[in-house]
């Protein structure tokens, strides 16, 4: 059947737009790839893709030389520049001939985790399989995987296939700063033999790599008391089905199951004996983050970070205490989740994202984290207005209130008076550089930003 000539133009059109998949978004382009379409704008994207896809930097550097030397050798022909200009052509000559004939033809498959934590390294396996009967040499595999933020710590640079083989290869990739960033398209070019002209072979598709917050367990947020459960929050729902707790023994009732008889206790006492398990219940707790910085920090900020002329480009800018709010917010996510807790509301500023349950304790703290992976500061106060007394009570539904401050003001004063005396839990934390001077109520625990993002157990 075949295809509809205007659809497919249009999905060319629409490819066009979209801009070369292999090339990198963090030249500072990713505003003209997602949101400026120019057609002009995307030709010049186009040919300078392809402009660094087959020609290496020494041929890029052979562009201004090859010019001079032609210029020079018009004039006489008993010049030097005329047989360095004739020596030149020929090694371009060559460098094409035999790049043509042992081009590559490869069929690579790449495994890349869909979220990964910050801070922590992780594999990029590679699966390559020649499909030619000459080698596959000098391969460099994925040359714009790399990111300001996302950086290779180990594994291959070069490598190299033999004719009809496979190959496996591993690349050690380290992410320093959390968020969802774009991975282009797999690459897989040879230079050989003189590294001039580049042969490639595209790969995969574009990918996009969720970095989670550098999060970890919190060892003293549930002090035990002897018990094998942690402690329970104040909205705690049994949970459906039969626990694999053991709590005793007792005699038969009208209406046990015949399955919870114990055998060998039925055959010394000469009775039924029902085996009894423990209740299991499910704890809610909610997960509330300050964002708000006021305007003028933020703009202060973004210009300290444009005209800072002692930072180098490439460095990864964050928010140093705002980056450790984030990070002791995953911490309790991840804790109350390892603690048969279901956190089913978390709040990054003014919103509110909502987890439902079906009942059983949520093992898996993913959506969590990728929520607060894309948590950036905001100058609109979530504590102040008609928006904080909503927040408050749909944080109070959950029975346990986890609250994570950056500042200690009359609005955060506000929103935690709003909770207290409410019949909930609630743990405030203030994350901050120094103590604040007002008088703080005796629940509020300070920490610095060092602490958190140190490691280690925090003073909870």
């Amino acid at each position: 059947m075949s295809r509809n000539p205007l659809r497919l133009i249009a999905d060319l059109w629409r490819r066009f737009l979209d801009g070369p998949q292999w090339m990198r978004e963090s030249h500072g382009l990713g505003f003209v790839f997602k949101y400026y379409r120019s057609p002009s704008l995307k030709l010049l994207f186009w040919a300078m893709a392809w402009y660094e896809r087959l020609f290496s930097r020494p041929m890029r550097l052979l562009f201004i030389v090859i010019p001079m030397f032609a210029f020079f050798s018009m004039f006489t022909l008993n010049s030097p520049a005329v047989f360095t200009f004739l020596f030149l052509l020929a090694l371009l000559a060559v460098d094409l001939l035999i790049g043509l004939i042992f081009r590559p033809r490869l069929s690579v498959e790449r495994d890349f985790p869909p979220r990964v934590k910050c801070g922590t390294a992780f594999d990029v396996n590679y699966r390559i399989r020649n499909l030619r009967r000459l080698p596959a040499a000098d391969l460099l595999l994925d040359p714009n995987i790399e990111l300001p933020e996302l950086r290779r710590v180990h594994g291959f640079k070069y490598c190299s296939v033999g004719g009809r083989s496979e190959e496996r290869f591993v690349m050690e990739l380290k992410p320093f700063k959390r968020g969802v960033f774009s991975i282009p398209q797999g690459l897989a070019e040879s230079g050989f033999p003189f590294n001039l002209f580049k042969h490639s072979v595209l790969f995969g598709r574009k990918e996009f790599l969720i970095v989670h917050p550098a999060g970890r367990e919190l060892r003293n947020l549930f002090p035990r008391d002897g018990g094998v459960q942690p402690r329970l929050s104040a909205r705690s729902l049994p949970r459906p089905g039969d626990s694999m707790d053991f709590y005793g023994c007792r005699m038969y009732r009208p209406g046990d199951s015949p399955r919870k008889i114990h055998w060998r206790a039925t055959a010394r006492c000469r009775i039924p004996i029902i085996k009894e398990y423990q209740q299991e219940h499910v704890s809610h707790a909610a997960v509330v983050l300050d964002t708000y910085i006021p305007r003028v920090r933020l703009a202060a900020g973004t210009l300290r970070a444009l005209f800072s002329l002692s930072e180098s480009l490439l460095k990864v800018r964050t928010n140093r205490p705002f980056e450790a709010a984030v990070s002791l917010a995953a911490s309790v996510a991840e804790t109350l989740t390892s603690e048969s807790y279901h956190v089913d509301l978390l709040a990054v500023g003014g919103r509110i994202v909502r987890f439902p349950t079906n009942g059983e304790p949520d093992r898996n703290c993913d959506p969590l984290l990728d929520e607060l992976a894309t948590a950036s500061t905001s100058a609109r106060d979530a504590f102040a207005g008609k928006g904080a007394a909503a927040l408050a009570e749909d944080a109070l539904e959950s029975g346990t209130v986890f609250v994570i401050l950056m500042r200690w003001d009359a609005a955060s004063r506000a929103f935690l008076g709003s909770l207290t005396g409410r019949g909930s839990r609630i743990v405030p934390v203030l994350v901050s550089e120094r103590v604040p001077d007002t008088e703080m109520p005796d629940e509020l625990r300070v920490i610095t930003p060092d602490a958190v993002l140190r490691g280690g157990d925090l003073p909870l």
